[in-house]
């Protein structure tokens, strides 16, 4: 292999590399994760992989086992942090396939690219079914029949809305304030309209969806994993998330000037 192929391929393995790990983040994997499948894949074709990985861009280092010189640097900016339970495992079984059965990188990039395109759930089906998922917690916290309605409607708006403003880039924090709003205003119209006794469980599971609990449990992964900065990262991010949140409700609490709470 002349030189110009090897650095075409460690160009190549670079750029893959960073869209991989950019892309298991953006998905919901834990730090840890994200540095054994992406490192696993750089051992298959013949390099030592470094990463720092951060929320907002992930530095990967790559060089050549037996020739240090032929080494390369690659920054990313990542996505939006979301959570495709799919996605991440696909990916962590394609960088066992490369270490295993050692494909080309051509091949390689082909199913990642496939992996990446399949679709699980159309906008509809995902608002229905995340509406529906947030509408069962109301019976572990004893909410009644109006209860569940409130719900279903107020998370069905709220998603809708929250989905509307992720398409015209509005920041991430405006998004949760005004999804939180929106889906706490609508179930507090269903207590308005005393369609439920229970206005308390109403109002507060209809913004349930909106906890982050994947990033919250990735921060918890990451501090067991000594990956101190980025699980204080994680936990800070989140912290201002769940404060958006609150601000929603609390707008919504406001308007309506009703108590939850008995003290």
């Amino acid at each position: 292999m002349n030189n110009e192929q090897i650095h075409q391929n460690i160009e190549e393995l670079s750029a893959f590399l960073a869209q991989y790990a950019m892309a298991l983040l953006s998905n919901g994997a834990y730090t840890s994760r994200i540095m054994r499948c992406t490192q696993r894949i750089g051992e298959s074709y013949g390099y030592d992989v470094g990463m720092i990985v951060w929320l907002k861009n992930i530095t990967l280092s790559i060089s050549q086992k037996d020739n240090y010189e032929n080494r390369r640097t690659q920054i990313t900016s990542n996505p939006p942090l979301g959570a495709n339970f799919r996605i991440i495992s696909e990916l962590s079984a394609l960088s066992w396939e490369i270490y295993d059965d050692k494909i080309p990188l051509q091949l390689a990039r082909e199913r990642f690219e496939r992996i990446m395109q399949t679709k699980d759930f159309t906008f509809l089906q995902s608002l229905f079914f995340i509406s529906l998922a947030n509408t069962a917690f109301c019976k572990l916290f004893g909410g009644d029949v109006g209860t569940l309605l409130c719900v279903f409607v107020g998370t069905f708006a709220g998603f809708a809305s929250k989905q509307l403003l992720g398409l015209l880039r509005i920041d991430i924090r405006g998004i949760y304030v005004v999804a939180a709003f929106v889906s706490s205003f609508v179930a507090y119209i269903g207590v308005y309209l005393q369609l439920t006794s229970t206005p308390e469980i109403a109002i507060g599971l209809s913004i349930l969806y909106l906890i982050p609990g994947i990033q919250i449990i990735n921060a918890l992964v990451d501090i067991l994993h000594e990956y101190t900065l980025m699980a204080l990262s994680r936990g800070l991010n989140m912290a201002i998330l769940l404060l958006c949140i609150t601000f929603g409700a609390y707008m919504t609490l406001s308007i309506a000037q009703v108590n939850l709470i008995d003290v």
